[in-house]
């Protein structure tokens, strides 16, 4: 007897895994395409990976070159700024009015001033003078202490000079507020 071949499939089914069949060649057709786009992703993946890699290390460079100027711009305000301060200062030194200080200081003119060292960031002037004896001292601190140009009036030291002759003495005055620089106040505090 002859064999007999019998196929219980259906021969115009999609599954059927023949290329004669129409579903067949769409699957296979669909799978390469897939395959394609997929490697087409892939390339452009590389592609966008390596000019992010680019671009950071552009952006690093700029940041480096950024923050390089702003530093120089910043020492270079900085320098301008400080420039700008001594300048303000020494205008503002210059308009004190001095001719009212010193008539304070020559206020009694049994005393001789020998130094003068005004130190006008703390607003304080130090004072080396010449007395005939202590009473004179104690008059002139007086009228120091009683003018309005001054704070406060310290006596710092006194001494006989070997040869006689009076008395050399040196103390220390702070100046009023109209009488100052207007930043002193800030500086002299501790």
């Amino acid at each position: 007897m002859k064999p007999m071949l019998i196929d219980f499939a259906q021969r115009h089914s999609p599954w059927r895994w023949d290329l004669r069949m129409p579903g067949t060649r769409l699957f296979v057709l669909m799978a390469l395409a897939a395959l394609a786009m997929l490697a087409l992703a892939w390339q452009q993946g590389r592609v966008i990976r390596h000019e992010r890699i680019e671009l950071e290390s552009e952006l690093a460079r700029l940041a480096a070159h950024q923050q390089a100027r702003a530093a120089q711009e910043r020492s270079r305000a900085g320098a301008s700024s400080e420039y700008e301060r001594a300048l303000r200062q020494a205008f503002q030194q210059r308009a004190l009015p001095w001719e009212a200080i010193f008539r304070a200081f020559e206020a009694v003119p049994t005393v001789r001033l020998e130094a003068f060292q005004p130190d006008l960031a703390s607003g304080v002037v130090k004072v080396q003078a010449h007395a005939g004896g202590i009473d004179q001292i104690q008059d002139y601190l007086a009228a120091l202490r009683a003018s309005p140009v001054f704070v406060r009036v310290a006596l710092l030291r006194h001494e006989l000079p070997p040869q006689g002759g009076g008395v050399n003495f040196s103390y220390e005055a702070v100046l009023a507020a109209p009488f100052r620089l207007p930043d002193s106040a800030e500086r002299s505090r501790p």
